[in-house]
């Protein structure tokens, strides 16, 4: 009788010491008849990676209970030690209750005789893609009470397609559409596999709305693909935002955008000339646009500023007799490097100011691109009526342009040389 016909077994549970495994050349390589090697119970902490190095004929390799987590940890100095891959003809591998928290991604590469394996009592939890792909012939597979939550086809396709026997139960199932859709499916369309204790002990553990109920109570209709409506979400949701930041951006800067595209198209379309303005000499420094009840003022604060240097055009000084009034306001504009708005309440109201002038000085800044308009505020008012009565703001302008008449008599000739100094600027649009 040849020797291929005997089963060579050998046990050596609770029968070794902790350094027995430890030795180089393996002490089973001489057992090259070996197909039954029992290792379990003895707390091994250390295998060499060519322990069963020789083992040609090992078919069933049993070492649970023991201690070999730290051989499988990825942090283990030196890597893990992938001490099953000479033993090619294994069909049962038995490993449960070794603490097992993680399976390197080569630990069970080329195992594709195995039958029966048993990862029972262990503490796996994040199994790796592909690390079953090995598995073609796996009939019995057991991984009851670890950590699992999660059942992906990456992970589990391989050694389920041919199953006759599963243990998986008392792992805390996250009973998500992510995490469970898929090995719910295969329970309630396999016809071969049979699953002891499937309603009893497959529980869920999250979310809170499946806590403790099978996992064969799971829902899966309610994981209907949700691609299109989160894009639909996502698109609807953007546009809103959109919408409502345009929105926002219209009631509060609405004049601005308006103010800077005419600006823009004058300018591509070339009705600018502020070039041919910047070169052309001007009659007077400034056109002074007043409400009569500040005519006072102007005599007594401006007029005394002009010489050689700076000189205004008041309408009713320096208007051309016989000409009509309008055309006198539109000429003395023209002949005016600036325009000068003393403004007040009184201002606002004036009919005239807000008619034609405030309209005119509005359209020759647009269309002649010039930044040529001065502020001057006698009282405190505020954007928004300045808006409605001169068509102006603030923020169109550049700062050294709005000046406030100071309050305090030792503050005046500052003003007077911030004035001057307006006056005196180019009249280009600020960049």
């Amino acid at each position: 009788m040849s020797w291929s016909s005997y089963t060579v077994v050998l046990t050596l549970g609770k029968s070794l010491r902790s350094t027995a495994l430890n030795l180089d050349p393996s002490p089973f390589r001489p057992l090259s008849k070996l197909t039954v090697l029992d290792l379990s119970n003895n707390n091994i902490a250390n295998i060499r990676e060519n322990m069963l190095e020789g083992l040609v004929n090992l078919k069933v390799l049993k070492l649970q209970h023991n201690n070999l987590a730290r051989l499988w940890k990825s942090a283990n100095l030196g890597g893990p030690v992938l001490f099953l891959k000479g033993a090619q003809s294994l069909t049962t591998l038995e490993l449960d209750s070794n603490g097992l928290d993680e399976i390197p991604i080569d630990a069970l590469r080329g195992l594709s005789n195995l039958s029966e394996l048993s990862l029972g009592e262990n503490l796996l939890n994040n199994l790796k893609d592909s690390i079953f792909d090995d598995l073609t012939s796996l009939q019995i597979f057991r991984l009851q009470k670890n950590l699992i939550t999660t059942v992906r086809p990456e992970v589990f396709k391989t050694p389920l397609s041919n199953l006759s026997l599963l243990v998986m139960d008392k792992n805390p199932f996250d009973c998500t559409c992510e995490s469970i859709l898929w090995f719910v499916t295969w329970l309630n369309n396999t016809k071969m596999t049979s699953v002891p204790a499937l309603r009893d002990q497959y529980r869920c553990n999250t979310p809170l709305a499946y806590f403790n109920r099978s996992i064969a109570d799971f829902d899966t209709l309610s994981c209907k693909d949700m691609t299109p409506f989160q894009a639909l979400y996502i698109l609807s949701s953007t546009v809103v935002i959109m919408l409502m930041v345009t929105a926002l951006l219209v009631r509060f800067h609405g004049w601005r955008i308006e103010f800077y595209w005419t600006i823009l198209i004058n300018r591509t379309l070339g009705f600018s000339d502020a070039k041919v303005e910047e070169g052309r000499e001007f009659e007077y420094d400034a056109y002074v646009i007043h409400a009569e009840q500040d005519a006072r003022w102007v005599e007594r604060r401006l007029e005394p500023l002009e010489n050689d240097n700076c000189k205004f055009c008041l309408q009713d000084r320096d208007s051309v007799i016989g000409t009509p009034y309008l055309q006198s306001i539109v000429d003395n504009m023209r002949k005016s490097r600036k325009i000068l708005f003393v403004v007040t309440e009184s201002l606002l109201n004036d009919p005239c100011c807000r008619r034609f002038k405030a309209h005119h000085a509005y359209h020759q800044v647009i269309e002649a691109n010039r930044d040529s308009v001065v502020l001057i505020f006698l009282d405190d008012v505020h954007d928004y009526k300045l808006s409605s009565a001169l068509l102006l703001r603030r923020g169109m302008l550049r700062p050294c342009c709005i000046l406030d008449w100071p309050v305090q008599r030792e503050r005046v000739p500052a003003f007077h040389q911030k004035l001057l100094i307006a006056l005196g600027m180019t009249n280009r649009l600020q960049e």
